[in-house]
């Protein structure tokens, strides 16, 4: 593979509705970088707040999220009408990826391929998809990558330690 890599995804779990119309991972977010060594972020999880490990400090669990750099660019891709055509939240990741990827490469890692659907719009925008099947990546390593903390407000930063 020659050349670079804009973007990269992950999907834990495509989280596609059940019956009821309910989601396992309903808090969709898109975070900014907050300096030059940090990627934009669109991200689908658990809820915060849901599971505390100390005051101010929720533990969640992604289902999907989606990293691009440089920071400060992203849209938030959940309200932006523009990925409206996508048929679920690892659609909507991939085509943001490929959208804000300033690189040819966007690595999308999923237990399923991406859809021709999606790789169609990848060559009119003249990238290409590197696909990563999620089972070839250590488990341990999967596990810890899919759970992060979330702290309520810039003083908790102080104490988090303690507690993560």
């Amino acid at each position: 593979m020659k050349g670079k890599v804009g973007s990269v995804v992950v999907i834990f779990d495509p989280d596609l509705p059940n019956r009821d119309g309910g989601e396992d991972f309903p808090w969709c977010v898109t975070w900014l970088g907050e300096h030059n060594q940090e990627s934009d972020m669109s991200f689908y999880s658990t809820p915060a707040g849901e599971v505390m490990d100390g005051p101010g400090i929720s533990r969640c669990q992604y289902g999907g999220f989606m990293l691009t750099y440089p920071p400060l660019r992203v849209y938030d891709i959940w309200r932006d009408p523009f990925f409206g055509f996508a048929r679920n939240k690892p659609e909507k990741l991939l085509m943001a990826a490929l959208d804000y990827s300033l690189e040819k490469h966007v690595v999308y890692v999923a237990a399923t391929p991406p859809s021709g659907w999606c790789r169609s719009m990848a060559a009119r925008l003249g990238k290409k998809i590197i696909y990563l099947p999620i089972g070839t990546f250590s488990p341990v390593t999967l596990k810890k990558i899919r759970q992060f903390h979330v702290l309520d407000g810039h003083p908790v930063r102080r104490y988090a330690r303690n507690y993560v």
